[in-house]
């Protein structure tokens, strides 16, 4: 059984990998939705700023100037003013870029959620610069909020961001991700309606959600790595009012009040606010008596060790007391009765597709147990299913070194 599992984490690597570099194509930086801004005064919003822009305005000003003002001495002043706001513009746009250089990096990590102290560093330096040159900025309350997400004191830097750029994908995912941490289920599934409506959360990816959610037995805790899952599983939960359903980001135990709220529900945390692989294993070390599930899409890193203690069931990992479970019994529930199994090799969109060789290791089980029962023509079924999903995955090669 411990090889079984051993090959299941090899394909794992390779479908982690992959809804990784998905994630990371689709994550946007705070700066890839601003195109349509430039920089004009402190109230407007800040985004790519258009140096040509701004030297339109400059000549216009230094037009008007030599019309009505024949002092040759103002050629020397309007040069000055043209290199001190060229200036400004530049070192905005340097504090643009250090900041979400290093927010992307640190978001983007196989074995951590955690900024690292130089990250922070460089965030704070360029959210400062905005807050002295454009206090009232998009740029400034976004990043002053992402410096300490999910942090009720700075939400209202969050409500001013969303003020001024209400579609940006990126603050609607905090916004839900907000109503999350503070279990305002009114504020998440409204931002995520507004998504799904804006086809930013597919449809594809809500059935996957659907069948993450059932992939939990009752009263289990799902321990999820990013927002991608994140959203829809939080908004299908709620549709399939599962309330028995904890659900537990690692994104959002980065913040001592969510700590502090888990703690309250009889969690035990780690003894650290940095969040990496290490406060994942030691987490679920803690809390083995709480029906852990770990999804599948947590990069490979953070299984490394703890994988004698996993059993795949769904689209999950059941840890310690949860994979004492008949997981066998639970996966040929799940193959057969709650997914569209015949669906599942179906292409149909990028989110989705990228996800759906999660479905391989309970396929794969189910599969195992059809040969042992000698259920032929079942094992055949589920043998076509298993080649579609892997070619809807692009794990055809992977999936060839796993049945060797």
């Amino acid at each position: 059984m411990h090889r079984y599992i051993f090959l299941i984490l090899v394909l794992h690597a390779a479908i982690s990998g992959s809804a990784q570099n998905y994630n990371n194509n689709n994550t946007n930086s705070p700066a890839t939705n601003n195109t349509n801004k430039t920089l004009t005064n402190q109230q407007d919003t800040v985004s790519h700023v258009s140096p040509s822009l701004e030297e339109i305005q400059i000549s216009t000003k230094k037009s008007k100037a030599y019309r009505t003002v024949p002092n040759p001495k103002f050629g020397e002043e309007a040069e000055k003013a043209d290199k001190d706001s060229n200036s400004s513009i530049q070192q905005l746009k340097s504090a643009k870029y250090q900041f979400e250089t290093n927010y992307s990096n640190s978001r983007h990590q196989l074995t951590r959620r955690s900024a690292s102290p130089e990250e922070v560093l460089n965030m704070k330096q360029g959210a400062q610069i905005y807050a002295n040159m454009l206090p009232g900025s998009f740029e400034k309350h976004f990043y002053t909020y992402l410096l300490s997400k999910y942090n009720p004191k700075q939400f209202p830097e969050l409500q001013q961001a969303a003020n001024l750029q209400p579609t940006n994908t990126e603050v609607q995912q905090e916004l839900a991700v907000y109503g999350v941490a503070i279990n305002d289920q009114k504020l998440a599934d409204s931002v995520a309606v507004q998504m799904i409506a804006q086809n930013k959360i597919s449809g594809g990816l809500l059935s996957y959600a659907t069948d993450m959610v059932n992939s939990v037995p009752e009263n289990g805790t799902l321990l999820l790595h990013g927002y991608t899952e994140l959203i829809p599983v939080n908004y299908e939960k709620n549709n399939l009012g599962r309330a028995d359903i904890q659900l537990i980001s690692v994104d959002l135990m980065q913040s001592p009040d969510y700590q502090a709220s888990l703690t309250a529900k009889g969690f035990v945390m780690p003894n650290s606010a940095f969040v990496d692989t290490t406060f994942v294993q030691t987490f679920c070390a803690l809390n083995t008596s709480r029906n852990l599930f770990l999804s599948m899409s947590f990069p490979k890193e953070y299984f490394q060790g703890i994988a004698s203690a996993l059993n795949p069931v769904g689209l999950t990992f059941a840890y310690g007391q949860a994979a004492t479970l008949d997981y066998n019994a639970l996966n040929i529930e799940l193959v057969e009765t709650k997914w569209k199994k015949y669906e599942l090799g179906i292409g149909k969109d990028p989110q989705s597709d990228a996800l759906s060789a999660n479905y391989l290791p309970a396929l794969l089980s189910v599969s195992r147990l059809y040969e042992e029962y000698n259920k032929t023509e079942e094992a055949k079924e589920i043998d076509h299913i298993i080649t579609n999903v892997a070619t809807r995955a692009r794990k055809t090669g992977q999936l060839s070194k796993i049945k060797r």
